[in-house]
């Protein structure tokens, strides 16, 4: 008896039998145990997750000689029949190899005759995508109202290719790409019954190998049985796939460990002279440097002692650094002159771009970078009495650091603050003989220079309860010294929500692509020095969006106007100019400076 492959061999005949996707068999039981069937399916999804399997499933036990049910017999002459493929009511057709309309409409022309053996006449069309405008258009009445006796089974990887038409006349099932663990576990279960000897790891690197696809992980263990000889260890499954050895790269992070570029670059010779593909020995990198940032992160999630020990070897933001690096490295690897010199360029980055604030690496070093305690005392400049100038009166604090590394501890328990004139405060502080205070919460020493020209110019005081936080954003926003795009943010943005150091601004949907990280973190850094306090901006889109500092000063422009505008018709000059001469004020040309 001729070889039968494993994809083949063990494609499940029932949906109990099915791996995965129970979203889909449950809601295809229930159909079928409560007679709810609809005429027509869709099932999309990647390759080799079910898609035909579930189809031929679901045509079994349509067509079962038992009735139908969710649990065909298997043993009947149709259900027979359909295991081997040669059910004469059950029409396969590769809509890629028929995608002319001349081929639809042949296979259309026999739809309205009765099954010749099963209950249901079955029309299972792979492959649905390919095809073209007028065979979908041909297709279509017949998919939306077919006779009693057909149903509709249609396959495809790429839905987003259907007319909408097609779409809205079928019951559509997103098939889900399946885990390395759940496709790992089904592999074990294959190869104790073909009683082949095999490695935990080595089923792992099939299951990540397959991408999610369980026939193409059928497939790899096909290829890696006759590769290894009847058993699958891990070695020559990596020397199959083209896979780096772990060792090679746990060597590569263990130099990293060290932070020096000398010991970097001759573990990396080491690895070089096993010829490894650059390629795959970033991937490997990567999907180790993934592994650790989960230990630190959750240590309880399942993870090996070496993992382990490496992991308490690293800074967290360590790891978070190489990996960026290494992710973004691999996009570039391709326009090196040499792949070897990209990969020696990427590790020197590693090395030379090191978070700064923290310890070097070791297991016992879990400092972070320093911040200065709450209760650190607020210094405060002395009074120059030489100068009557009010504003010479005003301190300015010094530039506070970006809100990323501020402490919450700094900031104050009321944020609820409003901005006042610069010159009236001063001048009672000159009266009393005394400067201006710093906001509370500032941990640094305060320059007697203001760093920054909006900073000098605002003073800060509590709001009183039920103020409107629009009308405090818009004398914040105009006092500020705002330029540009982040000037325009600002204006077209009113604030909502105060909680703390977190600030929620809502935007029009017009304006909502105005807010990208470059912006947003220029407008925080400029509030926060201006408010001596870290704040945190989140924008969210709002319909009818009212408040905002733009539409103030339009209403304000608008309300000048129209004051310019009575007040120059009803000047008496003009009004004889009217009456003596025939004039005609052209209102529309008077405009405000």
């Amino acid at each position: 008896m001729s070889y039968q492959v494993l994809a083949r061999k063990y494609r499940p005949r029932t949906f109990h039998e099915l791996v995965g996707q129970e979203h889909v068999s449950k809601a295809l039981i229930h159909a079928l145990d409560q007679d709810r069937l609809h005429h027509a399916y869709l099932f999309t999804g990647t390759r080799g997750v079910g898609k035909t399997t579930i189809a031929r499933i679901l045509s079994r036990c349509l067509n079962c000689e038992q009735g139908v049910s969710s649990q065909p017999c298997g043993e009947c002459d149709s259900c027979t029949e359909i295991n081997e493929g040669r059910f004469v009511d059950l029409i396969e057709v590769d809509a890629a190899s028929r995608t002319k309309v001349e081929d639809t409409r042949e296979l259309l022309d026999n739809v309205q005759y009765a099954p010749t053996r099963g209950r249901y006449k079955v029309y299972l069309i792979d492959e649905v995508h390919m095809l073209s405008a007028h065979s979908f258009n041909a297709l279509l009445k017949t998919l939306e109202e077919p006779p009693p006796h057909v149903k509709f089974l249609l396959a495809t990887t790429d839905p987003q290719k259907l007319p909408v038409t097609v779409l809205s006349r079928c019951l559509q099932f997103n098939l889900k790409a399946l885990s390395v663990d759940r496709i790992a576990g089904h592999l074990q279960a294959v190869l104790d019954k073909e009683m082949i000897r095999y490695e935990a790891p080595a089923l792992q690197l099939l299951g990540q190998s397959a991408r999610g696809s369980m026939r193409d992980a059928l497939s790899l263990t096909d290829q890696a049985i006759s590769f290894g000889g009847e058993q699958l260890d891990e070695s020559s499954v990596r020397s199959m796939l083209g896979t780096v050895d772990r060792e090679y790269v746990l060597r590569l992070l263990e130099a990293l460990v060290s932070g020096d570029a000398e010991t970097v670059l001759s573990a990396l010779d080491e690895v070089a002279e096993q010829s490894p593909d650059e390629l795959s020995l970033l991937d490997e990198l990567i999907a180790m440097l993934h592994s650790i940032a989960i230990c630190q992160a959750v240590p309880t999630r399942k993870a090996d002692d070496v993992l382990t020990a490496l992991a308490a070897k690293f800074q967290a933001e360590q790891v978070q650094l190489y990996y960026d690096i290494a992710l973004r490295g691999r996009r570039d690897l391709g326009d090196a002159p040499d792949p070897r010199m990209g990969l020696d360029m990427l590790m020197l980055r590693m090395v030379l771009f090191r978070p700064d604030g923290v310890l070097p690496a070791g297991g016992a070093n879990t400092a972070k970078k320093p911040v200065r305690p709450a209760s650190a005392p607020v210094a405060e400049p002395a009074p120059n009495r030489a100068s009557t100038s009010a504003a010479a009166q005003v301190s300015a604090p010094a530039p506070v650091p970006s809100p990323a590394s501020v402490s919450e501890h700094s900031a104050p328990a009321d944020n609820t603050q409003r901005l006042a004139s610069t010159s009236s405060n001063s001048e009672h502080a000159s009266s009393e003989g005394s400067a201006v205070k710093p906001a509370l919460g500032v941990t640094e020493s305060v320059a007697p220079v203001a760093a920054s020209p909006q900073v000098a110019k605002l003073v800060i005081e509590p709001m009183p309860p039920g103020g409107d936080l629009s009308q405090w954003w818009n004398t914040l926003v105009t006092s500020l010294s705002l330029d540009g795009m982040v000037r325009n943010l600002a204006h077209h943005a009113v604030l909502t929500q105060r909680e703390g150091k977190h600030w929620t601004l809502t935007l029009d949907p017009g304006h909502q692509v105005m807010p990208n990280d470059e912006r947003v973190d220029t407008l925080q850094n400029m509030i926060s020095a201006a408010l001596n306090e870290a704040v945190l901006l989140r924008f969210i889109s709002q319909q009818g969006n009212e408040g905002t500092p733009a539409q103030r000063e339009e209403a304000a422009r608008l309300k000048k106007l129209e004051y310019t505008r009575e007040t120059i018709s009803k000047d008496p000059i003009v009004r004889a100019l009217e009456r003596d001469f025939g004039g005609r004020l052209d209102i529309n040309s008077i405009q405000p400076d």
